[in-house]
């Protein structure tokens, strides 16, 4: 999302965005490295999103953010402008990756996620019986990928118990259900 906000700007002609652009390349590349070299994680990640090169490209960002801020607003573009107040206001939810190996760059995986996705055709599901028949769908199908269950493995698992009456929910989760991997 921030890339895009700094893409938008130097597509409307702002040459200072490039310069945000070009730092944020530097910390996904700095990811990828790490997953490319399989890195756990753990401390060792974290040590690596704190290292010298890292902090060095957060702190120069930090600088030029400051100092972009404080120039008058006629001379910067408005999409610029936004870019800039974004990165300003979320900086410390944007940089919270660094802290944890658990956490990723950016939150690209949720939003690809088919349920993302279907956010805005939710509309037209005609009733709310509807919609909420696809969110229990599409929770088992999300929760069968996570688990690396097949779903139509589940699915017949779980209707062939269903209908032997089973009331113990929690044990015919994909997770829980009795399939192998």
């Amino acid at each position: 999302m921030l890339g895009n906000k700094f893409k938008d700007a130097y597509n409307q002609g702002c040459e200072k965005a490039l310069f945000f652009l070009e730092q944020i390349f530097k910390l996904y590349k700095r990811e990828d490295d790490y997953r490319r070299d399989n890195l756990v994680a753990t401390k060792i990640i974290k040590e690596e999103r704190n290292d010298t090169y890292t902090n060095g490209v957060v702190n120069v960002l930090q600088s030029e953010l400051f100092d972009l801020l404080a120039l008058p607003e006629e001379e910067m573009s408005d999409l610029m402008r936004t870019a800039l107040n974004y990165l300003h206001k979320f900086w410390k939810q944007l940089f919270a990756y660094r802290k944890d190996g658990e956490y990723t760059i950016d939150n690209l995986a949720a939003e690809r996620c088919p349920l993302t996705v279907q956010r805005k055709s939710s509309l037209f599901f005609c009733s709310t019986k509807g919609a909420l028949r696809s969110a229990v769908y599409n929770t088992f199908i999300e929760t069968c990928k996570q688990t690396e269950v097949s779903f139509r493995s589940f699915f017949c698992k779980y209707m062939t118990e269903i209908r032997k009456v089973r009331m113990d929910y929690e044990n015919l989760l994909p997770m829980t259900i009795g399939l192998t991997n």
